[in-house]
């Protein structure tokens, strides 16, 4: 039996109907994505989906258009907020007019990590994944990654690849607040959720004006792997369900200081206005990274 389920009740004569997205996590990928809309959906009020399409022709989009939209959504009730993942949605520039045309009330969060380190995870990623990056290139030891980031520290930031440029946070989030209320638009900081998940989620709820639900007794802290759980009513799964090593916890490859150094200096600038965008600042001078290991 899964948490959701067994705390929500149907309201009598209420009907599961697909809808557009109510929510949708735009981002950013390698900052904790799957792990919030995860934790999410443990909430008896959210019902919610991964979500690789991608919600074309703007301002033009027609009713056809969103049906396929709509198709693909898992149903809701009346009570429900329907939400989606969408990784790369605060990079891509033409987002937030085809969100808005599609759905002018809809709430949007993001989740970013320090710019650094989510590059250097995306990094390794693709690295285990084997795919080709720039150059048709992969980055299969130390010295690939060495080259790699020279390369990126020397072009201006707006010719990064995508890769890269998922950690240029300011440029997106004033694209949607020029086209949306600060009211629905939700920063979420990954360190923060990772540590302290209730403390995040029970935020969640008061931005999408849902009810109180999250507490610590859905959440446990795996003392081996170093981050949090969803607990399970399930004996049969030891009490809590986790992502496999592989799975984005995994130890990365050794990065020299100064190439660290270096990468967090390229993206201060645009760190330092995304912070004044924002109205706050997170503490990512001191930021350690995580599974990371570096080299003197």
């Amino acid at each position: 039996m899964d948490i959701h389920n067994i705390n929500y009740e149907v309201k009598e004569e209420d009907v599961c109907i697909k809808t557009l997205p109510d929510c949708i996590i735009i981002g950013v990928g390698k900052s904790g994505t799957r792990e919030l809309i995860d934790f999410m959906s443990i909430h008896p009020n959210i019902v919610s989906k991964s979500f690789p399409y991608q919600i074309r022709g703007g301002l033009q989009s027609d009713q056809s258009e969103y049906s396929n939209v709509i198709h693909q959504m898992p149903c809701r009730y009346s009570d429900q907020i329907n939400t989606i993942k969408a990784d790369t949605y605060l990079q891509q520039r033409d987002k937030p007019a085809e969100i808005f045309a599609m759905n002018p009330k809809v709430k949007l969060i993001a989740i970013v990590r320090e710019p650094a380190s989510r590059l250097i995870s995306d990094l390794t990623m693709l690295t285990k994944a084997r795919k080709t990056i720039h150059n048709d290139r992969y980055i299969s030891n130390s010295k690939d990654m060495k080259k790699r980031i020279k390369y990126l520290v020397n072009i201006p930031y707006k010719e990064l690849p995508l890769q890269a440029y998922k950690s240029i946070y300011d440029d997106g989030l004033e694209r949607y607040m020029k086209v949306f209320n600060d009211d629905q638009i939700l920063v979420i900081e990954s360190n923060e959720f990772k540590y302290t998940p209730v403390k995040v989620l029970k935020r969640v709820e008061q931005f999408l004006g849902i009810k109180s639900f999250f507490s610590d007794e859905y959440f446990v802290l795996n003392t081996q792997k170093g981050y949090y759980c969803i607990r399970t009513p399930d004996a049969y799964t030891k009490n809590m369900v986790c992502y496999p090593a592989t799975r984005g916890h995994s130890k990365q490859m050794h990065v020299d200081k100064k190439d660290l150094e270096s990468l967090k200096e390229y993206f201060r600038p645009n760190t330092e206005r995304f912070f004044k965008l924002l109205g706050r600042r997170f503490d990512w001078l001191n930021c350690v990274m995580i599974n990371t290991v570096l080299k003197e």
